[in-house]
């Protein structure tokens, strides 16, 4: 048994009440949160190990509902172009990947997240179909190596996509079926797995299904892009074949309900969204993600008004060219707020929660995480308060989400293991996973060099 008490902070505990104690503490006791609450509440002696949290903010390590860390080596790579043409530049660098690549890719994603405070991950990954490695492996391993409580949503690719990257259904339930079976629940069930198509045009309405019995069969939850932009629901009409949007689409086949997680959400109708309530799926939304693209100005008070479970992402590193979750709030409110004129129509509060304990809802695990209450796992970040651009911090909401950032982050602690400590990492040397990276990076680089782009179809085509 191992006692960990941070003491003499400011907790924040995001629990219903939303409970506050300026010289707070919390006990943690193996991977469970053993006690939260004034330092009065405990003995004078308490047989611990012991942070001094003093100057700083105690509260829960962050949600980050989705991330493309497979891509991260094209970080920068193609800023200034739409969603779908950024994507066919992302391409050729994800298929030149190989199994080093991969896992030091997943691996420097993981160590980004931590930095960031963000305990919890959620790695859409979709890679280059091979039979040399595992893919969905290497991100597992990554994530069991830095200590994330992490879930990776594989993606299905198949119809109108790069063959490279596509399959058959019966690969799919092949390569899933092994992936639950070693994955899903693992290390005391920090680790899981979920499914869905990448894009709604890479697959037909029996794909659809399909992807949905399969889920059903494994007890595992469907995460996918959503109407990202008006042209997802005019492609969708066109691959279709009839004027069906992308959520009917969904509810037609049965891929909504409460373990859907709906990504990007950009372009929905007012009867999309009462399917969504309907059904009880869950939004994701990545603000500043869509500002890059250029694909609509977000607006999130219809999901707000309709109390849809709303959980924040960053989205990949090649996509805004960050892990910051902190950036990922103060974006939300700016967005909401300008999208419909109201600058009180998303609360500083609000935004917090969604990026803790309601993220973990929309993922269906706030059961564990996502609040510092008594008998949660121990996922706990710190950050110093004590800085020019978060003093004074009069309104602690208002100082996390408008002033404070990932790099404020001095302690991260995930399911009751010390990760980071005073910004330095207890698992990994970060230089030389840096200088590795990079290095993997310029040779992927190199052999898209070498490589005829023109010979590869376009995600982004016409699709008739």
């Amino acid at each position: 048994m191992s006692r960990l008490l941070i003491e003499n902070g400011t907790v924040l505990t995001i629990n219903d009440r939303h409970d506050i104690f300026d010289s707070g503490c919390v006990l943690i006791e193996d991977d469970r949160i053993l006690y939260v609450g004034p330092r009065s509440g405990l003995p004078e002696q308490v047989d611990a190990d012991r942070m001094d949290a003093t100057g700083k903010a105690v509260m829960p390590g962050l949600v980050n509902c989705h991330t493309h860390l497979c891509m991260i080596f094209g970080r920068t790579l193609a800023t200034d172009v739409d969603l779908l043409t950024w994507l066919d530049r992302q391409m050729p660098v994800m298929a030149a990947m190989d199994d080093a690549a991969m896992l030091h890719a997943q691996l420097l994603g993981c160590v980004e997240n931590l930095k960031n405070g963000n305990t919890t991950v959620v790695e859409n990954l979709f890679a280059a179909r091979t039979d040399t490695f595992s893919p969905e492996t290497l991100a597992f391993e990554a994530m069991r190596q830095a200590g994330l409580r992490g879930m990776v949503a594989r993606a299905f690719e198949a119809r109108h996509f790069d063959p490279a990257f596509a399959e058959t259904p019966a690969e799919q339930t092949r390569r899933v079926t092994a992936l639950a079976r070693d994955w899903h629940g693992a290390d005391n069930g920090r680790l899981r797995l979920a499914i869905g198509p990448l894009l709604p045009w890479a697959v037909d309405e029996s794909m659809l299904r399909h992807t949905r019995a399969l889920a059903n069969d494994l007890g595992l939850p469907l995460h996918m892009h959503v109407a990202e932009s008006q042209e997802f629901n005019r492609v969708i009409a066109r691959h279709y074949g009839r004027p069906v949007r992308n959520v009917e689409l969904l509810h037609e086949t049965g891929c909504l309900g409460p373990d859907v997680q709906a990504v990007g959400v950009s372009d929905l109708s007012a009867h999309e969204i009462e399917l969504l309530v309907d059904s009880g799926t869950s939004v994701v939304l990545d603000p500043q993600t869509r500002l890059f693209w250029g694909t609509g100005f977000p607006s999130l008070k219809p999901f707000l008004d309709a109390g849809v479970t709303c959980g924040l992402a960053t989205n990949g590193p090649a996509a805004n060219c960050g892990q910051d979750l902190f950036e990922s709030m103060k974006y939300a409110c700016a967005t909401a707020k300008t999208a419909v004129g109201d600058p009180s129509v998303l609360p500083a509060r609000r935004a917090l929660r969604m990026a803790t304990i309601e993220g973990a809802r929309a993922l269906g695990i706030s059961h564990q995480t996502g609040s510092l209450e008594v008998g949660k796992r121990a996922d706990v970040i710190t950050l110093d308060l004590r800085q020019p651009h978060l003093t004074p911090a009069s309104n602690l909401d208002a100082c996390l989400v408008f002033s404070a950032r990932g790099a404020d982050v001095r302690d991260v602690i995930v399911d009751g293991s010390v990760r980071m400590r005073d910004r330095r990492l207890t698992f990994i040397d970060e230089t030389a996973l840096l200088t590795r990276c990079n290095d993997l990076a310029n040779a992927c680089l190199e052999r898209v060099a070498h490589r005829q782009s023109d010979s590869r179809p376009s995600v982004s085509r016409e699709i008739s």
